[in-house]
């Protein structure tokens, strides 16, 4: 099978989910994913015409995210029209699988050079947006497991999981993501967004905080709980675009490759434990690899919440260390579609930077699955 390189990704900042407040409020979804591919275009000096393929994910495809959104942005973009496109949908890993269907595609010598993508407007299109579930789904449970909040706090229960160590893991992420705001990290991945006449270059969500702040704020999931506003990713708006290709093509166009795109896994799980996705996914990658946490760099895993990465973290015998060195989203928000390809491009390019060999980038599914993807540094 042929390599796969992942050549370049970008991202915009990421927005408040809010309708009325947030910085891309006044931007649709399509619009935010076709200034971004335009700049990726621009970064890599791409000639459309020579795309073999566009796979994009998104959550909610309803309203301006409907119909097949990655084929509409392309054509938003003014893409030859003999471009295909496809939009993919696994929940929270959904640009996240649609990197790995076309990853798979070059590996299987079907597409040379293909676009991925991921977009959500959460303040436009609300995750309950069309939303109608089988009342038979729930007949064998007697746990609401559509409700993700929920889901975090049966973790924190059955982990024993303080509201203190879920508030410092907040404090830590923030922090880290701060600092790599002041070295510069972000403007490899991050591209600025224009809206209304201004150039929108800064995540909107992340804030400096301490435990005292933190301690004051309700559990609005349970009762008496540990999971609060600040200690779960919140709800956001932003896209990201990256480019794939097979090793013939990075000679052909003088490409310099962030990262190999080596293996993708995929399990599923109990619906109501879907936050330990990660734990199953990775070492679902370390068994096909024959490679173990020692061998591993650096590790990308989404903070759906902080006590599902405490758990995931600890139950793997992960070193902090080398564990979302840059923040995740508990700091930045979550944009469902987005995030799969953001924490993939967020590795990519902190190997790259560190000049480190593995990584791999992970996160749990909303429903019960994780995934799992080892990157080494070409």
């Amino acid at each position: 099978m042929k390599e796969v390189f992942l050549v370049d990704g970008c991202r915009s900042p990421i927005g408040r989910g809010h309708p009325e407040k947030g910085i891309f409020h006044t931007i649709r979804a399509d619009e935010l994913a076709s200034q971004v591919l335009l700049k990726l275009v621009a970064r890599t000096n791409l000639n459309p015409e020579i795309v073999d393929d566009f796979y994009l994910g998104c959550v909610g495809q309803h309203l301006e995210q409907g119909k097949n959104l990655g084929r509409l942005i392309l054509i938003l973009s003014q893409f030859p029209y003999s471009v295909p496109a496809i939009t993919v949908n696994r929940l929270c890993a959904s640009s996240f699988s649609a990197t790995q269907m076309a990853a798979d595609s070059i590996q299987s010598e079907s597409n040379q050079i293909v676009l991925v993508g991921g977009v959500e407007h959460m303040g436009h299109v609300s995750m309950l947006a069309g939303l109608d579930y089988n009342p038979r789904l729930f007949e064998n449970s007697d746990f609401q497991w559509s409700n993700m909040g929920l889901t975090a706090e049966l973790l924190a229960q059955n982990y024993n999981v303080s509201r203190l160590e879920q508030d410092q893991y907040t404090v830590l992420t923030n922090a880290r993501y701060f600092k790599a705001l002041e070295s510069g990290f972000f403007n490899k991945e991050m591209i600025e967004i224009l809206v209304d006449g201004m150039n929108i270059s800064t995540d909107e969500q992340p804030r400096e905080s301490n435990i005292d702040n933190l301690s004051f704020l309700s559990t609005p999931f349970k009762k008496n709980g540990t999971v609060t506003a600040a200690n779960s990713s919140g709800i956001g708006d932003g896209a990201c675009v990256g480019l794939l290709c097979d090793h013939e093509s990075l000679a052909k166009h003088n490409w310099d490759p962030l990262a190999k795109i080596v293996k993708t896994v995929n399990i599923g799980l109990e619906p109501e434990r879907m936050g330990l996705g990660p734990i199953y996914a990775i070492q679902k990658l370390f068994e096909i690899t024959g490679l173990s946490a020692d061998d591993i760099d650096l590790f990308e895993i989404n903070e759906a919440f902080a006590v599902q990465m405490i758990i995931c973290r600890n139950e793997l015998g992960l070193q902090d260390e080398k564990v979302n060195i840059h923040g995740g989203a508990v700091a930045m928000g979550h944009p469902l579609g987005m995030s799969g390809l953001r924490v993939i491009s967020t590795l990519a390019h902190s190997l790259k930077a560190r000049n480190e060999r593995y990584g791999i980038a992970s996160m749990c599914v909303g429903h019960g699955q994780g995934v799992a993807m080892l990157l080494e540094n070409s």
